[in-house]
């Protein structure tokens, strides 16, 4: 066997180490997330205030993109992701402490520790892709991407088993989807501790690979029109996403819906957002990041347009807007993440990465936090509106770039 093959496997068994460890972080970090808000209500016994607890968390997986990032380009990036998902262990045990305890503090750090967490598995996506050489790293991308399926549809249908087994225990019953929070963390840990080796960073495919010098300054990043683009691809995919989805539960329920059907629409939506990853990639390998931007604008202006319809929470209709929406979210953001690897010295990867994703974490926190105000003072077709307009931000850089540059060559 050659050297060549042998590191080809390496990169290939690396790959699905991150691939396993997405799929488990993301049903430890769905585990707390869906009840975080409930526990903080338990707590304090005021739903305003419960909802400072998911968005502690948005922020702790905003700074913990940055710091774990930072961290990568001076230790690499194996230790960077264990070390993040050891703190994902440690935020989580300090949500149970909290609950334990009755402290809304407690359970705000922890919210925010686990981000840290939750970070790992975004990030991974680069460290896939840094792997694979330009013609095939949408794929890789969309691969780890789409491991958040798993996390999607595993951390809800354990949520209720685990309530119940700690109900038995004699616990609260928030503590067993919380401890699937410090479990799956913990599993992570000890996976990537065990097979994610070498580190990723040493089998990166496209010079120049060196991390020693320094990066770039960031105002010098920012001016790339490649990274204008993908950036804004990023933060927009997410800010729209989550501005439209965080109120489609409670416009459902205002109009007399049941839980099972807001379960069910969140389920399409979680659908659209994961399953297709793999798709994704390889439509933006065959056709070009660039276009598969402009397909994520045009698909989130029609999945709006068609919420905006939905004014008595029509199931059916909702159920196709929040499909398209999570579409358009994995266009916009598949094709950024491969965007924005393209044409960068690893240094100024490891900073940019970072820092878009901390971005596009902190943006959709200050979305999901607006979107109740907006509901209350408007309506939901309002949101949607607000979501299409938005969502049309990335064709200014778009139009630059296409004026800078000719067109993008396409897989053959």
């Amino acid at each position: 066997m050659t050297v060549v093959e042998t590191t080809e496997q390496t990169r290939r068994r690396l790959i699905g180490t991150l691939f396993a460890g997405n799929a488990i972080g993301a049903t430890a970090y769905i585990g707390i997330a869906t009840v975080a808000t409930l526990v903080a209500e338990q707590i304090t016994g005021s739903k305003s205030v419960a909802g400072l607890a998911p968005t502690m968390g948005t922020f702790g997986v905003a700074v913990g993109a940055g710091a774990i990032s930072w961290l990568s380009a001076r230790v690499g990036r194996r230790y960077a992701f264990i070390g993040g998902f050891v703190l994902g262990v440690v935020g989580s045990a300090l949500a149970v402490v909290a609950l334990a305890i009755s402290s809304l503090l407690i359970l705000l750090l922890g919210m925010f520790v686990m981000g840290w967490g939750r970070s790992v598995t975004q990030l991974a996506r680069y460290a896939a892709g840094d792997m694979r050489p330009q013609s095939e790293r949408a794929k890789a991308i969309g691969i780890i991407v789409w491991a958040s399926t798993i996390g999607a549809v595993v951390g809800p249908l354990l949520i209720g088993p685990m309530g119940s087994f700690a109900l038995a225990l004699g616990f609260d019953e928030y503590v067993g989807p919380l401890s699937l929070a410090v479990i799956g963390f913990a599993l992570g840990t000890l996976l990537l501790l065990i097979a994610l080796r070498p580190d990723p960073l040493s089998l990166v495919v496209d010079p120049p690979q060196s991390t020693d010098a320094p990066a770039d300054p960031l105002p010098v990043l920012l001016r790339l029109r490649t990274v204008q683009l993908s950036g804004t691809a990023i933060i927009v995919s997410q800010m729209v996403m989550v501005l439209v989805m965080v109120m489609t539960p409670i416009h459902i329920r205002d109009n007399g819906g049941t839980l099972s059907q807001v379960g069910f629409v969140m389920m399409t939506h979680a659908v659209g957002m994961f399953a297709i990853a793999p798709i994704t990639g390889w439509l933006v390998t065959r056709y070009g990041a660039r276009r598969m931007i402009g397909a994520a604008v045009g698909t989130f202006i029609a999945s709006c347009a068609l919420a905006f319809t939905a004014t008595n929470a029509s199931i059916p209709i909702l159920a196709v807007s929040m499909f398209g929406v999570g579409i358009a979210w994995n266009f916009g953001f598949v094709a950024g993440s491969t965007m924005l690897q393209q044409d960068l010295a690893m240094r100024n990867r490891l900073k940019i990465q970072g820092v878009m994703d901390a971005v596009a974490w902190v943006s959709s926190a200050v979305a999901a936090a607006s979107s109740g105000f907006v509901l209350d003072a408007t309506s939901y077709g309002t949101l949607a509106i607000i979501g299409a307009t938005v969502a049309l931000t990335p064709l200014v850089p778009m139009v630059r770039l296409n004026i800078a540059r000719t067109p993008e060559p396409t897989a053959t």
